[in-house]
């Protein structure tokens, strides 16, 4: 029994021991297999170069066989260089286009400066595809396709002659409609700087403006809801306005509603600025008034009048008449003066003439003395 078993366990190690070489024969096999056939595969790998420069240059002569079979027909069309014109989104796109043996060689732009410039951007796609394919009759581009359609239509255009009438776009409308402030230029600005705010075409356009030593110097857009192409042209009446020292020019055409909401806000921050003539002249204008009342006389002259004064109302004013007649007075004064002594002197005569005794008193009317008097008065 104890012989049996050790001659089982001898067994079982020849089985452990031989069992990597069974495991290993196939790999032996294989690699015996190798080196045998290896110096027959030498020279067909050494081919293998040669002919995949073969299939490659078999599949480029079809390839270019294919093309020259789907090559394009000519345009009938001559050699040259043609312009034409089709209106976009905002207006009227300008191309050149370059015929060469019968084929559009080149597609160019020569003006689309009322086009949006992302949507101009993505459309300019269409430039190759129309060199591409020998044709206007393409697909236009996706989310610019009013700008596509100018494109393609000023290619029509330039090479055909017809004038394509593209579908007008949606127009947009205004936040409010259009107004335009009324300004007048003060008589002096006060230092400072201005806010204010006007509409313009989609929303509110505030801008500051800066004023000193009574002129404008600067103009700054804080804000503004329009969109920045028509912004961007609208920003042109600042200069304007910086040099003419007044808001008071005209609108940029084309972008008329941003314009004018600039033009506005400017007018509305300046009459913040503003003096008022009689804020000005209100001390000068009370000392005028003043010293025209210390001058002025008592009572006002009527036209054409001229006052008398003092000295001469004097002289003119008549004396007042006496109740008793004057040749009665002469009378009794040659009675008086016969009473009286003969050794005393006689009184010095008055202004008026004393008519001798021995003849009669004349009447009044006679003497000339009252006329005298009267005419003086007249």
């Amino acid at each position: 029994m104890l012989f049996r078993v050790r001659r089982s366990w001898n067994e079982q190690k020849r089985c452990h021991t031989l069992l990597p070489l069974v495991q290993l024969l196939p790999t032996v096999a294989a690699a015996a297999a190798v080196l045998f056939a290896l110096p027959r595969t030498v020279p067909v790998l050494a081919a293998v170069p040669e002919k995949l420069t073969t299939v490659v240059e078999q599949s480029v002569e079809a390839a270019s066989s294919e093309a020259e079979e789907e090559t394009l027909p000519k345009l009938p069309y001559a050699d040259g260089v043609y312009v034409g014109s089709s209106r976009g989104y905002g207006g009227a796109v300008r191309v050149q286009v370059t015929m060469e043996n019968g084929s559009i060689t080149e597609v160019e732009i020569l003006d689309a400066s009322h086009e949006t410039k992302q949507f101009l951007r993505r459309a300019k796609r269409l430039l190759t595809t129309v060199v591409e394919t020998q044709s206007w009759e393409v697909d236009a581009v996706s989310e610019a396709t009013y700008t596509s359609r100018g494109i393609l239509g000023a290619v029509q255009n330039a090479l055909t002659g017809e004038v394509v009438n593209n579908p007008l776009p949606p127009q947009p409308k205004p936040a409010a409609t259009l107004v335009v402030e009324e300004f007048t230029a003060p008589s002096i600005y006060l230092d400072g700087i201005y806010t204010a705010e006007a509409t313009g075409f989609e929303g509110q356009i505030t801008v500051q403006v800066t004023v000193a030593e009574d002129k404008i110097t600067d103009i700054t857009i804080l804000s503004a809801e329009d969109e920045e192409e028509y912004l961007s042209r609208a920003k042109q009446v600042i200069p304007a306005i910086l040099e003419g020292q007044s808001p008071n020019v005209d609108a940029v055409s084309g972008a008329t509603y941003s314009s004018t909401g600039i033009l506005n806000a400017v007018k509305l921050a300046l009459a913040k600025a503003a003096v008022a003539p009689a804020e000005k002249t209100a001390p000068e204008q009370t000392a005028s008034e003043e010293t025209a009342e210390e001058t002025a006389p008592s009572e006002a002259a009527e036209p054409g009048e001229t006052p008398v004064t003092a000295p001469t109302v004097e002289v003119v004013q008549p004396e007042e008449k006496s109740a008793v007649p004057v040749w009665l007075k002469e009378v009794w004064q040659q009675l008086f003066y016969a009473d009286a002594p003969a050794s005393s002197e006689p009184e010095p005569a008055s202004s008026e003439e004393v008519l001798p005794t021995s003849e009669p008193a004349l009447p009044p009317e006679e003497t000339g003395i009252e006329s005298e008097t009267e005419g003086a008065a007249e």
